[in-house]
């Protein structure tokens, strides 16, 4: 299992080239020194089996990180709620986080069996909906 400080070790060369790669193919490229230095924190909290880290300021899967990678600032975020339903397909296995932004966009993340028990996932999504819930729109209930 990938956590945080393996995917974003950037002791070598290759792995840093991987990271900078998959930002390319994700979001957020101008927020990686920033998540960098918020994820030594006391209150970043990595959770490896959902393939996310959030920390003060913002929240980055990567659990696609041979393809992308993406950093969203908690800031952004005016729903966070979980779905089965992905880009306009619905998908009988799998259930993920979804985050929803101002600007319209729906990104997801921590995809896990749908009838997982992953507390890890449950834990990544109850961080988030607290962390979002006092953003301006929520959606938050």
């Amino acid at each position: 299992m990938r956590n945080f400080s393996k995917v974003f070790d950037f002791q070598k060369e290759k792995n840093a080239n991987k990271v900078y790669a998959a930002l390319q193919n994700g979001r957020g490229q101008e927020l990686l020194n920033s998540l960098m230095t918020e994820a030594q924190a006391a209150n970043a909290a990595d959770y490896p089996k959902a393939q996310l880290i959030i920390t003060g300021s913002f929240v980055c899967s990567y659990q696609e990180f041979k393809n992308s990678l993406y950093i969203i600032p908690l800031e952004d975020i005016v729903n966070v709620y979980v779905s089965n339903c992905f880009y306009g397909t619905y998908n009988y296995d799998n259930k993920a986080i979804a985050l929803e932004t101002r600007a319209g966009e729906t990104f997801y993340f921590g995809k896990v069996a749908i009838r997982s028990k992953e507390q890890q996932f449950e834990q990544a999504l109850m961080a988030l909906v607290a962390r979002c819930k006092a953003n301006a729109n929520s959606l938050i209930a």
